[in-house]
Formats: structure tokens, C-alpha cells, sequence
């Protein structure tokens, strides 16, 4: 159970040298708490070591807003979900939470729908706000953030495990950009599967066949995924055998399979090979970097979605009577029907629409409990991705109502979490108790859960710099441009290609040195390369490296604790120029400690905490205030989402 840390223990932490001083160059200023964003700073007012210093230009998307509309509906949506959770709640004789604070509202509001903790000014204007629905307000305004897609990104690229490159021959990273566009504009979740599982061509013309491209040469482990991230099923036992504990047999995972048996992801020789490339190789040497890079073109132009004639066979060693080792396999679907389309369908768009149609009680299920648990970190059935036709149900009423209200707003998954976040149940206080992960939870609030590495990565980014949803990982048009290429390149063409990549890569890592501090690249988590290096940041706590659906981990570690103690991303938050560094120093001295806790907590201090933080002040001036940000920083308060 998260206990609130005591603060007392500030004064010891003055004694550690934490090269902290930057504080102490600071000069105070007797304004008050300001309600105006920090503005850049005068070229003799802070000098600063930090990036992303320059006022930024307008973002190069719009953002889906909510639809204001629909307003009458998401209300009378929440209270029939309310209204079931507490008849459940009654029926169990168990006590729904308390209303959760303003403090903790503001605060869980942005982590869960933005994916960072708001700044100190964006908390105290919440907190000191008397409109009386403002929470509602707050919500819709959050949702139509740009954070609102970053967030929501980083839980997609750990799903579908979303990286640059699949293997050393490919690049897909147009696919994660086309994932970070889809959810800007709120594309229908239907939508955004369907055109997955049916695009086709080179991924830098159609982004969405990265999703194929992910698992190049492994047709059968791609259906295996699609099914358990899409229909919340595990069918992969039947991919050699009968399902040992479930109804799905070889005979039906081939069945299935067969849908999609044309598709390759490789194109044939003459599509991409360059006649002229051995000859280019010899000019400048078998072992350079230039050959490396020509022979990089055409390997990326190799790995293309088509779809060809072949058709499925039973394998060589099938070993059931229910079909013959090498007979070929007739498609069909696992259950329900298929809609009705266009007679001249293909076997593909067949099983894209039966996947994302309606009426596939699994789709919208699985859809909707994935949803419901990024709220209150607890599906309605447990584990997500494993429906078997006896899985059981905390609620199952509250299961239908969501199936339902998934259909109602027609996979708009905005609308759908903008009904889950007014509910009362959702803006109760989070239930503290250990869960255990075998019994029921009723919901009588959100469970007490610890931050995600992207969302403590992107809160510390908050604390640093204004805006950080401005600082975008540059396009990839220039390096596209040069790697694609079609065949019969001359000598000429394929040097100039070398160049153009040269001069791509080149810019980017210019970009990057520009917007970096002491070697890291400060960009929000969804902005930064997919996966990254073990040894980065986000890795030590707990993003995955992309091999495992779902595999990112909130578990804590001691890397962790020496990361967030003394490495480089607490130091950038307590440099001169930081959001943190001028709110606090930019106000009266009487108010410092309340724009700390704020920002860093998002709440007021207590009277306890604040007399020992006055403490470290007082006995350690300007750098005691560096200690008590720096201490608030390491609390469990900090990390965990209340």
C-alpha cells in the first residue's frame, strides 16, 4: 500500500552533494504565483545548458477535438454504468471509495488521458477553479490534446510492438507515424484495424502494411498476434496441435489462416534488384560504408506487402483425420458469419471486415475491456487478451453495458474514454489495498497503480521544458526519398542514393544534438526511436524492447532508484532555465514551497511538510530548495497515479 512519504527527512538530504547549486544563482523575485506561462528568458536574465529554449512553431497537425454534441449522451452513459457498478458493489456488501480531491484528480486526469503530471500552474488553477464542472471540462479539454495521441501511442506501440526496423533489412517506421496520425484523428478503431490488415505495397507508400512487415516471413505467427491483440484470443497452441486448454483445433487455425495464404512480404527479384549494384560495390570496395548502404536499398525495397494466388495446405506432418498432410486448407472463419461485400471481395478483405464487423462480439469486447483497463487498471476479465468461452467475468453487466456503449459511439475510442473518465466510479479515490490478481475487483474505484516509463520519462520532460508536445521527431521524407528506389538504377543513380542517405542521416543526427542534454535526446517517449537502446532511460524502467506483445513492466528496480537519484534527467529539471526552475524562482519566496509541491505533486503541502521543507531552505538557502524538489522527486507519491 502507497503511504504518503514523510518529507521530515529533508534535512538529511541537505548534506548530499547533488550539484544542485544552480539554484542558488537564481535572483528572487517578490511576484506572486503567475498565472501566464513562463515566457523565454532575456539574454541576460538565465543562461541555461538546456535545449528546446526557442519558442516553438506550430505543431504540423491538428488535433481531433471531442464532439460537444454529444454531450447529453456521454452523461446519461456514465450514470448507467455508475449505476451498475454500485448496484454490484451493494449486491457484495463493499463500500465504493470516496470522491477522489481536486489535487488528485487534476494529476490523474493528465497522466491517464495525456500521459504526464500538469505543470504547477495547470494544477493550482484546477485546484482553485469554482466552476462546478470543471472535471468534465478538464476531460474534454485533455482529450483533445496532442498528449491525448502520445499517450495513446505508447500502449499501441507496446501492443503491436511497434519498431523502426523488423529486422536489419527493413525499415518501417512510416508505419509508427501512421499510428501517431490515426489516433490525431481519432480514426475509428474499426477503421484503424481493418486498414491494417488489408494494405498493401512498399510501407513508405502504404504505412499501415508495417503491421505485416513486423513479422516478415512469419505469416502464421502474425495471424497468431492478430487474433490475440484484436479478438482477445490465444490460438497459437493450434498452430501445431489441438489447443491442450482450449476448443481450437489444427484443422481451424489453418482454416483461418487460409484467409490469408496469398500475402507475401517479399517482393520478386526483378522488383527490386539493382543489375548495376555489383558493379557500383567494386567502385568504392566490398567492405565500405557505401557498399553497406547500397546494398541497404535494395534489401528495403525487397519487403513489400502483395497478394498473390497461392493457396494453404495442411502441413507435411498433420497428423489428425479430420484432413489430409499437404490437401489444401478451405477458409473459414472460427465463429459467426461473415458480412456480406461485394462478390469480387478477396479472401483478405473477408477476414479484415468478418475481424472488425459489429457483430463480432469479440471485437468490441476485447476493444472495450483494453479500454476500460488503461482507466482503472483492472479489466472486467483478466488477462485481456485470453477469452476462452468459459472466462469469467467480474461484472458481466458492466461487460455488456461497455460492448454496448463501444458499438453506440462506433469505435470512437475518444468518445468511449471520455464516458469512462466522467463516471463517478472512475473520479473515486484509487483503491490503496494490495489487489490480487485472482480474485474479483468490483471497481469501487481506480486501483493505485505505478506511472508507466513513458509517463515518468514525459512528466520529468514537463518540469523541464514548456510545450513538450512542440518537439516532434523530424520526418523521415528526405531519408524515404533516398532509400526508395526502383529497379535498374545506373552506377550514377545508385551513387547520388548513397548521398542523399548520407546527407539524411546526417541532418538527423545534427537535429538530434541540437535537442539533446548530456547525450539523451529530450523528446517525449513517442518521439524518440522505437525500441530504444537497454541501457536508455525508458528502458530501465520498463519499456519494452518490442519482441512481446504487452511486454513493458512497471516493476521497480535498483537501476531505477539510481537513475531518478543522481543521473542526468534529474539534473536537467533543476538546471536554470527549467519550467520548474523559473516557476518556483519566479515567484514570492513565501509561495516557493507551494509551486514546488505542486508541481511536482500536484497538491498543496501539508502543514508537517512544509515546515520541514522551510527547514531546508532556511539552513541551505537556494540549494535546499534544489533538495526538497529533488527529494519530492524520489517519493512514491511521485511515481505512483493517484
Amino acid at each position: 500500500m502507497l503511504k504518503r512519504q514523510s518529507v521530515s527527512a529533508l534535512a538529511l538530504v541537505g548534506i548530499l552533494c547533488l550539484s544542485l547549486c544552480q539554484f542558488s544563482s537564481a535572483q528572487p523575485n517578490n511576484g506572486t504565483v503567475r498565472k501566464k506561462a513562463p515566457t523565454k528568458p532575456r539574454a541576460n536574465e538565465i543562461k541555461t545548458k538546456l535545449p528546446h529554449q526557442e519558442d516553438p512553431t506550430a505543431l504540423p497537425f491538428e488535433m481531433d477535438k471531442v464532439d460537444s454534441s454529444q454531450l447529453g449522451k456521454m452523461r446519461l452513459a456514465t450514470m448507467r454504468i455508475d449505476k451498475i457498478i454500485d448496484k454490484r458493489l451493494a449486491a457484495e456488501g463493499i463500500e465504493p471509495n470516496g470522491p477522489s480531491s481536486d489535487g488528485q484528480f487534476v494529476r490523474r486526469a493528465y497522466l491517464d488521458i495525456t500521459g504526464t503530471i500538469p505543470t504547477g500552474r495547470e494544477a493550482y488553477l484546477f485546484i482553485t477553479s469554482k466552476q462546478s464542472n470543471k472535471r468534465e471540462v478538464l476531460i474534454d479539454y485533455l482529450l483533445g490534446q496532442p498528449g491525448y495521441a502520445s499517450h495513446l501511442y505508447n500502449y499501441w506501440a507496446d501492443t503491436l510492438r511497434i519498431v523502426d526496423r523488423s529486422t536489419g533489412n527493413t525499415y518501417i517506421r512510416p508505419w509508427a507515424d501512421w499510428v501517431k496520425k490515426s489516433l490525431r484523428d481519432n480514426l475509428p478503431y474499426d477503421e484503424f484495424v481493418r486498414e491494417m490488415l488489408s494494405a498493401e505495397g512498399k510501407v513508405w507508400h502504404s504505412p499501415a502494411t508495417g503491421y505485416k512487415l513486423r513479422d516478415i516471413g512469419m505469416p502464421l505467427d502474425n495471424l497468431n498476434n492478430t487474433i490475440r491483440i484484436f479478438l482477445g484470443t490465444r490460438i497459437g497452441c493450434a498452430q501445431c496441435h489441438d489447443h491442450p486448454f482450449d476448443k481450437w483445433t489444427q484443422k481451424e487455425f489453418y482454416q483461418l489462416a487460409a484467409f490469408e495464404a496469398g500475402i507475401k512480404t517479399s517482393g520478386a527479384r526483378a522488383t527490386y534488384a539493382q543489375k548495376n549494384m555489383k558493379a557500383a560495390i567494386t567502385e568504392v570496395g566490398d567492405r565500405s560504408r557505401e557498399a553497406n548502404l547500397m546494398r541497404r536499398i535494395e534489401r528495403y525495397n525487397r519487403y513489400t506487402v502483395n497478394v498473390t494466388a497461392t493457396k494453404l495446405k495442411f502441413p507435411h506432418d498433420y497428423a489428425y483425420d479430420d484432413a489430409k498432410p499437404g490437401e489444401l486448407v478451405t477458409a473459414k472463419i472460427l465463429f459467426g458469419s461473415i458480412p456480406t461485400m461485394a462478390p469480387d471481395s478477396d479472401r483478405r478483405d473477408l477476414f479484415a471486415h468478418w475481424m472488425t464487423s459489429t457483430d463480432n462480439q469479440r471485437f468490441a469486447m476485447t476493444i472495450a475491456n483494453r479500454m476500460w483497463k488503461r482507466a482503472f487498471g483492472r479489466g472486467v476479465f483478466e488477462p485481456v487478451d485470453d477469452i476462452m468461452d468459459d472466462t469469467h467475468v467480474s461484472n458481466p453487466e458492466l461487460l455488456d453495458a461497455l460492448v454496448r456503449e463501444m458499438r453506440r459511439v462506433k469505435f470512437d475510442i475518444k468518445e468511449f474514454m471520455r464516458v469512462i473518465y466522467n463516471t463517478e466510479a472512475y473520479q473515486r479515490q484509487v483503491t490503496y489495498d494490495d489487489v490480487n490478481a485472482v480474485d474479483d475487483y468490483f471497481f469501487e474505484g481506480p486501483i493505485l497503480r505505478r506511472m508507466t516509463a513513458e509517463q515518468i520519462w514525459d512528466s520529468v520532460l514537463t518540469l523541464t521544458f514548456n510545450n513538450i508536445d512542440y518537439f516532434l521527431r523530424p520526418d523521415d521524407k528526405e531519408y524515404i526519398k533516398a532509400i526508395d528506389a526502383d529497379p535498374g538504377l545506373t552506377i550514377f543513380e545508385i551513387n547520388l542514393k548513397i548521398d542523399d542517405i548520407s546527407k539524411a542521416e546526417a541532418n538527423k543526427r545534427t537535429h538530434d544534438r541540437k535537442h539533446s542534454y548530456q547525450g539523451l535526446v529530450l523528446r517525449r517517449a513517442s518521439e524518440l526511436p522505437q525500441p530504444l537502446p537497454a541501457s536508455h532511460f525508458l528502458r530501465q524502467f520498463g519499456q519494452s524492447d518490442r519482441e512481446i506483445i504487452g511486454d513493458g513492466t512497471v516493476e521497480g528496480t535498483v537501476p531505477q532508484l539510481l537513475a531518478l537519484f543522481n543521473g542526468p534527467i534529474t539534473h536537467m529539471m533543476l538546471e536554470s532555465g527549467s519550467v520548474v526552475h523559473r516557476e518556483v524562482m519566479g515567484t514570492a519566496e513565501s509561495n516557493r514551497l507551494t509551486v514546488v509541491f505542486l508541481s511536482i505533486l500536484g497538491r498543496m503541502p501539508t502543514e508537517e511538510e512544509r515546515g520541514a521543507s522551510y527547514k531546508e531552505v532556511r539552513d541551505y538557502g537556494p540549494a535546499g530548495l534544489g533538495n526538497v524538489i529533488w527529494a519530492l522527486l524520489n517519493t512514491r507519491e511521485f511515481i505512483y497515479v493517484q
